[in-house]
């Protein structure tokens, strides 16, 4: 929004500031860096990146450039909330890099050119000029961004520069920047456009011009709904706008202008904002509107319709944009001509492919395969960027194609040709395929890239396994699991597709399907150790250690010095140890001991140094030789297990610090400091681990251990029932909502939760009582939306799916129409009392055709009827007809 993008607008520029000193040199700086001159080699020969008309560019400037580039769009990238590493991650990002290094040195090329074309016309800019320019600059650059000198030093100093470099480059990229100008001037000339010109330009171009409808508006922009509401009650008591804009709105761009957002037309704003905003009358002010930002109060202040203007209108726009295009064709004309004629060779070999792929498909290709059989580059990618080509050259011919395809009734030839172009097509499919498959082979898959394998061939077991696996790590565990399915129906000895499902359903808790996964592809491969360290994690998911120890001894035949093998019997040795101490504190626990009993828990002493001992030795063991932080966390659960609190304390900060999203560490440092009686610390931990889980069983966990800390915390018990019921333990969560009820009976999120327990436990009737009360408490129209809304689908399931509703439902949909209207959501009011009349035509009929009408909906009951009656007309000639 406007606002925002006024705010952000100095980050944008700061982080371009930033962008160029972390790439090193621009554009703008060749010149100063001598990056023309070209580097002697340690072989004696010269590296080069391009030369034109004899003018070396080095493979230093090219990189520099490149990385400049670069910076600017991850800054871009950053500053627009998005993850700018995707740009260059899997084949896509391979491609974009060459991309990226073909259009950082085709700058260089260009400005090469420039310059020499300058030299030719003897063109110069005079030193006074530069020096207005660049101080108007550097001025533009402190102002726009809010700081002096000091601060822009102190800046540069951290990242490594000096100020003066900085001036003495800025300087330089004007100058230069000023001699482009000159010589484009040049090569232009005067352009005068006569009116004619001007009519045609509009005419051809009008639509650019119209002028869409737009509103002019003022925000409130809050951090929570209950300071908007409060605040949305002081401007309905008559405050003014602007003043609370002024002392409240969290948005530091318009705040001091009352929170004036300026003209905007739809596409620019937040989707709820804009919906809002268009949907106010003139001075009206909107209800608390939700976006990513926060709440925000809107107020309309002027409203301007969409139309065409006429070219007189517009004559100004018109003949700058004229001129500006005849400008740049003129321009580009010389500009490809001089291109053309100069003599430029390119001595990146990728690079150059892929400038030549851009003019030329077939020449394009024909340079990646001499590049591929000669072995002069070693990029896994190139099979990929040929598949690539080979699919525009297939779309290409799929184009043409279409274009016959059209033909009603083709001739012989006609026909010939679409069915030469449909062979073609395929050979050109099937090359593409070919080539990516390749790829496949040595590069790391991506989503896209699979995706491309799977819609030339829908039945490849291995792309449809890479797709699986990609699906897995995206956390989308259906889709994932449907993937392997997939391959093992069509390819049953696909054994990777078995394991995949295998760590799926390890992944999620169902140890139980992948034990069957894992024994399913160990028939595969008998001896795989890898396949059957795996069963062994398993087996210890779901207590069976027996089997466990079996298939540990197997993998000692097969293989004696696995390190995973090692592991897993520090697992195995961990789990027994978790028996152990167990049974051996329940002992402890009994009010009478007799002998067996202490010869019971000292045999269980034993168990647990050896157990303790073994798990210990093997975790460390695993670590030296380049173990996960899993191997630390166990480390600190069996100190933990054994008493050794310091040494477990020290494991899991350790974790903690490395990788601050361990769940598990979290809890287990928690439990470290409950017995160390720092209670404080253990609840703190343990909200940690909750903020991190995104697991439902896990979050059960974690919020009953706090309970047992804290047994009144009504916000956890809340967390714990919804944690419950993303389990469908319905009757479990029905207990910790009421619980929360019973302490506080106004919490409404409470309300909703145990409506849709009861709901769930089919007992609907509940449920609905449960609104009823929940709406006495209501604060807010949100909240009373949310309750009705949930007491609908309530009322629906007491009757039935398809069955009016009865009052209380139909009640339901009056009020719940009513708050819609309040919101202006008028549809979605009129949906509700249009179901109210399906239900039951005579159900409150004239407050339900009334609210229909408010909503816009015309008067079902006039359809037919004359729009006036004439009661005198009506008499009388009732009485002609007697």
């Amino acid at each position: 929004m406007p606002g925002f993008l006024k705010r952000h607008q100095r980050k944008v520029i700061w982080l371009v500031v930033i962008a160029f000193f972390i790439g090193g040199v621009g554009l703008f700086s060749l010149n100063q860096s001598g990056l023309f001159g070209g580097r002697s080699t340690a072989d004696g020969g010269v590296s080069y990146a391009a030369t034109v008309n004899g003018v070396t560019i080095s493979k230093e400037a090219a990189s520099n450039v490149y990385q400049n580039l670069v910076n600017q769009y991850y800054s871009y990238y950053q500053q627009i909330g998005q993850d700018p590493s995707k740009l260059f991650s899997g084949a896509n990002g391979a491609l974009a890099t060459l991309q990226f290094q073909a259009e950082a040195l085709e700058s260089l090329i260009q400005q090469t050119l420039y310059d020499q074309a300058a030299k030719e016309r003897r063109i110069r800019v005079d030193r006074s000029e530069v020096d207005a320019a660049y101080a108007a600059e550097y001025n533009y650059i402190l102002a726009v961004n809010g700081i002096d000198e000091e601060t822009l030093a102190s800046y540069l100093a951290s990242q490594g520069r000096a100020l003066q470099d900085y001036q003495e480059s800025l300087r330089s990229y004007v100058e230069t920047q000023l001699e482009n100008e000159a010589l484009r001037e040049a090569i232009v000339g005067a352009i005068e456009p006569t009116d004619d010109d001007l009519l045609g330009y509009f005419e051809a171009n009008i639509s650019s011009y119209d002028v869409p409808e737009e509103v002019r508006a003022s925000h409130i922009l809050s951090v929570d709904e209950e300071t908007a509401h409060d605040l949305r009650a002081r401007l309905d008591a008559g405050e003014e706008f602007a003043s609370l804009a002024r002392e409240y709105s969290e948005d530091l761009a318009t705040r001091d202008d009352g929170g004036d957002l300026g003209w905007f037309g739809r596409g620019e704003m937040p989707q709820e904002f804009e919906d809002a905003a268009f949907a106010l009358e003139v001075g009206q002010i909107s209800e608390p509107v939700q976006t990513q930002f926060g709440y925000h109060l809107i107020e309309l202040a002027e409203r301007r319709a969409a139309h065409t203007p006429t070219l007189d209108e517009v004559r100004d726009e018109v003949r700058d944009d004229y001129v500006a295009g005849e400008e740049s064709r003129r321009f580009s004309e010389w500009y490809e001509g001089f291109r053309a004629s100069s003599d430029v060779s390119i001595g990146l070999p990728l690079v150059n492919a892929y400038m030549l792929e851009q003019e030329d498909l077939e020449a394009g290709l024909e340079e990646f395969k001499r590049l591929a059989q000669s072995g002069e580059v070693n990029d896994p990618y190139l099979p990929y960027y040929m598949g690539r080509i080979y699919e525009a050259m297939a779309a290409r011919k799929a184009g043409e194609r279409a274009e016959l395809l059209e033909i009603a009734e083709p001739t012989e030839e006609e026909q010939a040709q679409i069915d030469e172009l449909l062979r073609v097509q395929e050979e050109y499919e099937a090359a593409a395929l070919a080539q990516y498959l390749l790829a496949l082979e040595e590069v790391d898959a991506d989503e896209d890239f699979v995706n491309r394998v799977l819609t030339l061939d829908p039945d490849s077991a291995s792309a449809r396994y890479l797709l699986g696996k990609l699906l897995m790590e995206k956390g989308d565990v259906v889709g994932a699991e449907d993937q392997f399915r997939e391959v093992i129906y069509k390819a049953p000895d696909h054994v990777p597709a078995y394991i995949a499902s295998g760590d799926l359903y390890l992944r999620q808790g169902a140890s139980m399907q992948a034990v069957q996964r894992y024994e399913e592809a160990l028939a595969l491969r008998p001896d795989d150790a890898t396949i059957m360290t795996k069963l062994v994690t398993a087996y210890l998911a779901i207590g069976y250690l027996g089997e466990a120890e079996e298939t540990l001894r197997k993998i000692a035949q097969v293989d004696p010095a696995n390190v995973r093998m090692q592991i897993a019997e520090g697992e195995v040795a961990h789990a027994r140890l978790e028996d152990a101490v167990e049974e051996r504190n329940n002992l402890l626990s009994l009010a009478e001991r007799t002998p067996e009993v202490d010869a019971r828990v000292s045999e269980l002493g034993q168990q647990i140094d050896t157990y303790s001992a073994t798990a210990i030795g093997r975790f460390k063991a695993g670590l030296e030789r380049g173990g996960t932080l899993d191997l630390n966390v166990r480390l600190g659960q069996v100190y933990l297990l054994i008493g050794r609190l310091g040494d477990a304390e020290s494991e899991f900060r350790r974790v903690i610090t490395q990788s601050p999203y361990r769940v598990d560490a979290y809890r287990g440092l928690a439990e470290v400091l409950a017995q160390n009686g720092d209670v404080e610390g253990a609840l703190q931990n343990l909200q940690s681990a909750y903020g991190r889980s995104l697991d439902d069983v896990e979050k059960e966990e974690i919020t009953k251990r706090i309970l047992d800390f804290s047994p009144g915390d009504m916000t956890t018990r809340l967390r714990l029932a919804k944690a419950l019921g993303n389990q469908y333990k319905w009757t479990a969560a029905t207990r910790e909502y009421a619980a929360v009820l019973e302490a506080n009976p106004e919490s409404i999120e409470a309300y909703l939760g145990i409506a849709e327990a009861y709901r769930s436990r089919n007992e609907p009737s509940t449920a609905v009582e449960y609104l009823e009360r929940g709406l006495t408490h209501a604060q807010y129209e949100t909240e009373r939306v949310s309750l009705y809304e949930e007491m609908l689908v309530a009322a629906q399931a007491v009757v039935g799916a398809g069955r009016p509703l009865e009052p209380i439902g139909l009640d339901a949909r009056i009020s719940l129409a009513r708050l819609y209207l309040d919101q202006e959501r008028d549809e979605k009011a009129a949906e509700q009392l249009e179901l109210v009349q399906k239900d039951d035509p005579g159900y409150r009929a004239d407050e339900v055709l009334a609210l229909l009408i408010e909503a816009g909906v015309e008067d079902p009951t006039s359809e037919g009827q004359p729009d006036e009656v004439d009661p005198a007309g009506d008499a009388d000639a009732a009485s002609d007809g007697e």
